[in-house]
């Protein structure tokens, strides 16, 4: 997984320059001289919105970031990370419900000490789920519970069953043994940064078919800053284009089949299961 825009040939993502040059066309910028010559298809595209103008990169940086947030809010599975496993995480040395475990960007926490080789991948937004085995052998993952009312000062045992978000950790009670974690979460890809070494033709937006929504909201932003009168047809223009996205991801998610699961036995023994842990 790419922990930025990815870099590389893969054509089916837009690329940097071309979302520049639909975004240039769309503010009559396309012209490379002062005399109105040519459309120019350097580095030096446009008068004003060039790809050497810092603004272009902080309009596009915006622009992909609110793209990334609108899709998310969706559950597009572009944005989706799964099957990342952190471990083996370091086991208690003897049981105390004083004590919990954290996980984090900067490393794992035992309850005394931080392990900064075990982390979260630093592109994770939101936490969707998550399961622990024992580590050694090829034993399957059991799914953990998130706190339904926080967790409790418990006895730790040989598994961790429960977790907990608190600012940018997730806490758990710990285990006396050795334990991975696999993660499934939402992502997101780091800012934009604009240096002479950005190539625009080489830098992808990992999201396909994206360039309409991003420009529109590119010329959302340029309209607050130079053309008022344009911004309410900017607005317009953008939620057309995020609704066809949008409607993408929801027509796959309908693909799939649901049901409700059913409140029976099978139910009562997971309440009795999370509030054995309160």
């Amino acid at each position: 997984m790419a922990n930025a825009a990815v870099v590389g040939g893969n054509t089916r993502f837009p690329s940097l320059q071309s979302i520049g040059n639909l975004f240039r066309f769309g503010i009559n910028d396309s012209f490379n001289s002062t005399t109105g010559a040519g459309t120019g298809q350097g580095n030096a595209q446009g008068l004003i919105m060039s790809n050497l103008n810092p603004d272009l990169v902080t309009l596009m940086d915006e622009s992909i970031q609110e793209l990334y947030s609108d899709l998310r809010n969706v559950g597009d599975a572009e944005l989706i990370i799964d099957n990342y496993i952190v471990g083996p995480l370091p086991p208690l040395a003897n049981p105390n419900p004083a004590v919990q475990v954290a996980l984090g960007f900067a490393g794992y926490f035992d309850g005394f000490e931080w392990h900064p080789q075990f982390k979260l991948p630093i592109s994770l937004s939101k936490m969707l789920f998550m399961w622990e085995r024992q580590a050694g052998g090829n034993r399957n993952f059991i799914p953990m519970r998130k706190a339904p009312f926080a967790l409790g000062g418990v006895m730790q045992g040989e598994r961790m069953h429960q977790w907990e978000q608190r600012e940018d950790l997730f806490f758990m009670p710990g285990c006396l043994e050795p334990t991975e974690l696999r993660l499934r979460a939402r992502i997101t890809y780091p800012e934009l940064l604009f240096s002479s070494g950005l190539n625009f033709q080489t830098t992808y937006v990992p999201i396909v078919d994206s360039k309409q929504a991003i420009v529109s909201k590119m010329r959302i932003q340029y309209a607050l800053r130079f053309a008022p009168d344009k911004y309410q047809t900017a607005i317009a223009e953008e939620i057309r284009q995020m609704n066809k996205l949008r409607l993408e991801v929801v027509r796959a998610q309908q693909d799939a089949e649901n049901e409700r699961a059913s409140f029976g036995e099978e139910a009562t023994q997971d309440m009795a299961i999370s509030y054995s842990w309160l």
